[in-house]
């Protein structure tokens, strides 16, 4: 039988008496998750999506998964004794290009079209009704599409659904399977989507302040996937993931290490001239009355932020890792 995914949430709320076993499984899963859930070892959070591939927290393991990879991977080499080290800082060559995000429109039966921007082959979804959920791609050439969702908040957290489709030129179509929590079998939908052809390259180096008036600011460079904050204190690390980054529409998911831990979004928009974020807020996870004004600025325009004209951070020089994504290869 076809059902619309958006008509499943009731369906849902229909379903809360849990079994004593799916209680003890919760209570176990939740005992894990608050064992590593600091951790900045990407194998933690493999071993929890090991034992809870669709776990509450599987889309927050996978974030983590992905972003403390680089860290555990990329080991210097020990100098040999007796060797000299090079106290000088490698001096960046050339730029490498930084990918754009791809943007994509995505519209299901009797529901509102949500916003899918991808990076690579992971990507993040969110929907008006304040669905948000982590994307990961399995396939995507000239001809078809496989793309698997995870959500992770509003009124469908937990859900889970691999789509599947034809490609034809910037336009998909397909068929949707989804599995609900509560439900014992999975529906079937129509989905399709468009996908943007005027996506905007990330910025090297962003200056950015919050609450400028206090006339400081902070230089966020661009490594690793993500952007880190090179002015944050000692002891301290603030790592900003792109969700989006579209003319009409920027988000930054921001975490703080550390002393002072917490997690936040930041969205806005660009400017008309595509140097600078505008009506920009952030807003604390858990705390929403602690909102603040930001602006961020590059390129011509990145002397507009306050605390801007001390010197920027060397850049060090890194290969370029390329990575095939519809029929062209983006590089960083």
């Amino acid at each position: 039988m076809k059902i619309a995914v958006s008509s499943l949430l009731g369906m849902a709320l229909l379903c809360t008496a849990a079994s004593p076993f799916a209680l003890a499984q919760t209570r176990e899963e939740t005992s894990l998750w608050e064992a590593i859930k600091d951790s900045k070892d990407a194998e933690d959070y493999k071993a929890y999506l090991d034992k809870y591939p669709d776990g509450v927290y599987a889309p927050l393991a996978i974030r983590r998964a992905a972003e403390f990879e680089p860290h555990s991977a990329a080991r210097a080499p020990s100098k040999p004794a007796g060797s000299k080290v090079d106290s000088k800082p490698a001096k960046e060559t050339a730029k490498p290009r930084v990918p754009a995000p791809v943007i994509m429109k995505e519209c299901e039966d009797a529901k509102a079209c949500g916003t899918w921007t991808f990076l690579g082959s992971q990507g993040t979804g969110q929907w008006p009704s304040g669905e948000t959920a982590t994307l990961s791609v399995e396939r995507f050439d000239a001809d078809s599409v496989a793309i698997r969702r995870a959500d992770s908040a509003g009124p469908s957290a937990g859900l889970t659904a691999e789509y599947r489709g034809t490609r034809r030129g910037d336009r998909i179509a397909g068929k949707l399977t989804a599995d609900l929590p509560g439900q014992r079998h999975a529906v079937t939908g129509d989905w399709h989507a468009t996908i943007e052809n005027t996506p905007v390259d990330l910025p090297m180096l962003i200056h950015i302040c919050i609450q400028c008036e206090s006339g400081t600011g902070a230089t966020l460079v661009w490594e690793h996937g993500h952007y880190r904050n090179a002015a944050a204190l000692a002891g301290e690390t603030e790592i900003f993931t792109v969700e989006s980054f579209a003319r009409d529409s920027v988000v930054l998911h921001r975490t703080d290490y550390g002393l002072h831990r917490g997690e936040a979004i930041l969205a806005g928009r660009l400017s008309p001239q595509g140097n600078s974020i505008v009506d920009g807020v952030q807003r604390w996870i858990g705390n929403p009355n602690d909102d603040h004004d930001f602006h961020a600025a590059w390129g011509d325009a990145i002397g507009s932020v306050p605390g801007s004209k001390e010197p920027d951070p060397t850049l060090s020089a890194r290969p370029a890792v390329c990575v095939l994504w519809f029929t062209s290869m983006i590089c960083q």
